[in-house]
C-alpha cells in the first residue's frame, strides 16, 4: 500500500531549519522518512491528549537523529520528532500529512504540531 503525500506548507521551512541547525546527516534522514511514509504509513508511534501538549491523538511521531546531549554529557535521545497523520482518519488512510519536523526539547514539536492542526482547521479561519 502506497498513500498520496502531503505536508503542511511550513514544512519547507522546517527542513531548512533542520539542515542549518543539525546538519546534513540530520537533513538527509528527515527527507528519507518524509519519502518512505506513504509506503509504510503506520511507521510512527501514535501520540495521545495529552495536557502538556494538547490533543493529538489523530497524529503519530517518527524520532529522528541526532541525539541530544545534555552539558554533562547525558544521552537523552533523538533529538527531533517528525510528526504526522493519517487523513481521512486513522482507520480510513487514504493520504499521509506531514505536519511538523521540531525538536523534542521543551515538546517544541508537539505544540508545533498542534498549532497547525488548530490554525488548519476550517472553523478556525
Amino acid at each position: 500500500m502506497s498513500l498520496p503525500l502531503r505536508w503542511h506548507d511550513d514544512l519547507p521551512g522546517d527542513l531548512s531549519r533542520v539542515r542549518e541547525i543539525y546538519g546534513e546527516a540530520a537533513f538527509a534522514q528527515a527527507r528519507q522518512i518524509i519519502t518512505a511514509l506513504p509506503g509504510d504509513p503506520l511507521r510512527g508511534d501514535w501520540l495521545t491528549d495529552h495536557a502538556s501538549t494538547s490533543d493529538l491523538s489523530t497524529c503519530r511521531k517518527v524520532k529522528l537523529d541526532p541525539d541530544e546531549l545534555t552539558s554533562e554529557g547525558t544521552n537523552l535521545g533523538p533529538a527531533l520528532r517528525l510528526i504526522y497523520r493519517l487523513l481521512p482518519s486513522n482507520t480510513d488512510a487514504q493520504q499521509v500529512e506531514v505536519l511538523c519536523i521540531a525538536p523534542r526539547r521543551d515538546l517544541i514539536a508537539y505544540a508545533v504540531a498542534a498549532a497547525r492542526l488548530q490554525t488548519d482547521r476550517p472553523d478556525a479561519r
